[in-house]
């Protein structure tokens, strides 16, 4: 049988072992200076195939090669400093499947251009950028191997503020190579304003409230969440990781997670209103085990309700900020339970952070207000239930309403 033609890239090339040690499987090999001898590494695929181990080496070899220092930025490859991101800086990145995901974007959109995945640091142009944009936000798919899995992916376009995030996090990357001496990082232009989406201010009406409420009623982990976000006004990830075992302190909630380092987004001590509490306790007695994402139920329930595509979670905070505003409860109280207070109001941002004082104990209108949204809701769920059921889910049919009293 003829014998492969050896496979060089830099440093290392492809052998086989001639210890007796898989005699036929490609490896990486090289020579160490300190032993005097050729070095094996695995492949970490046990491939037989010449050409996937082609592949393999030359991916090894770009990455051992931009952990080294001044690399110029025409020769530097590009997705090595992605994972070299990940491993070096991911311990201490708070939404680290977020950025996962948007390297994996990357890396697919590279599958598809003329640049490949092969791309260098230089390649990181104006025009490369406005490439991923158009390509991003138009119908899109990719598969990516990742750590021993295929992600695909299947879009028909998402926003602006989604590609932008994608750029961050490249930013980021690169940012860090060049931190670590490796590389200089290019100027990465962002997303025109112009093509990302307005303010999301979106309020929910009691009688949709409502609706949500009498849909979630026995999906009581969904209702718990929707019920933290309406009595506290918190954002939707702070109620997906709440507590009460930890973070429910008798007459005042901590919404601020213990051991979870502070961000610039304030989570705040806010008083617990009665309907709440009543909640909370049953919620201790019978703990459910945190969730990362109610992303797929929002999106059943949007389906099921009818509800506007601007409808989402967060709508949630908007709708209490506004509804303590039309009640008259003073800035203080509003800027200590949701962060900030109405413009109209004529109060400075940099005002209410140092000079209104809120003491969580002592907020009655606030407290008032809540408790009379939280009721008005209530009682539109109870209006919706008589009215409405919910279908049991069944494999491959979509969830539905029915009638009440009527056989769905």
């Amino acid at each position: 049988m003829p014998r492969e033609p050896e496979f060089r890239v830099g440093d290392y090339w492809l052998a086989k072992r001639r210890d007796g040690k898989s005699p036929d499987i490609w490896q990486i090999a090289s020579y160490s200076d300190k032993s005097r001898s050729v070095v094996y590494r695995s492949t970490k695929c046990r491939t037989l195939d010449h050409e996937k181990a082609q592949e393999v080496l030359r991916a090894y070899e770009a990455e051992q090669r931009s952990k080294s220092k001044d690399q110029p930025a025409s020769q530097a490859d590009l997705v090595p400093h992605l994972f070299h991101y990940l491993t070096e800086h991911g311990p201490d990145v708070k939404r680290l499947d977020t950025v996962k995901s948007s390297f994996r974007a990357w890396i697919g959109f590279l599958q598809q251009d003329e640049l490949t995945t092969g791309a260098k640091v230089a390649d990181v142009t104006k025009s490369m950028v406005a490439r991923f944009r158009r390509w991003r936000m138009g119908p899109h798919s990719y598969a990516v191997p990742w750590n021993g899995k295929v992600f695909s992916n299947t879009s028909a376009g998402v926003t602006g503020e989604t590609v932008q995030r994608n750029i961050e996090d490249l930013r980021a990357a690169l940012h860090h190579a060049e931190a670590e001496g490796r590389i200089t990082a290019p100027k990465i232009a962002s997303v025109s304003r112009n093509l990302r989406s307005g303010p999301r201010d979106f309020i929910y009406t009691p009688k949709q409230l409502g609706s949500i409420f009498g849909y979630a009623q026995d999906d009581i982990e969904a209702y718990r969440w929707l019920a933290m976000m309406l009595a506290t006004g918190c954002r939707p990830g702070v109620a997906l990781a709440f507590d009460p075992a930890t973070q429910w302190h008798g007459p005042v909630l901590d919404l601020q997670r213990p051991g979870v380092a502070w961000t610039d987004k304030q989570n705040p001590v806010v008083p617990v209103i009665k309907p709440l509490a009543e909640i909370l306790e049953a919620w201790k007695a019978n703990p459910h085990p945190p969730v990362k994402s109610r992303k797929r139920w929002w999106k059943t329930m949007s389906r099921v309700l009818g509800l506007p595509d601007e409808a989402l979670a967060y709508g949630f905070r908007h709708t209490v900020s506004t509804f303590m505003d039309e009640q008259g409860v003073p800035g203080a109280q509003m800027s200590g339970i949701v962060g900030h207070i109405p413009r109209h109001r004529g109060v400075a941002k940099t005002t209410a952070k140092n000079y209104l004082h809120f003491d969580p104990y002592n907020c009655p209108k606030a407290v008032r207000a809540l408790t009379k949204l939280f009721q008005s809701v209530e009682r539109e769920a109870t209006t919706w239930r008589a009215d409405h059921l919910r279908t049991i889910p069944v494999r491959g049919k979509p969830i539905t309403l029915a009638k009440a009293g009527v056989k769905a």
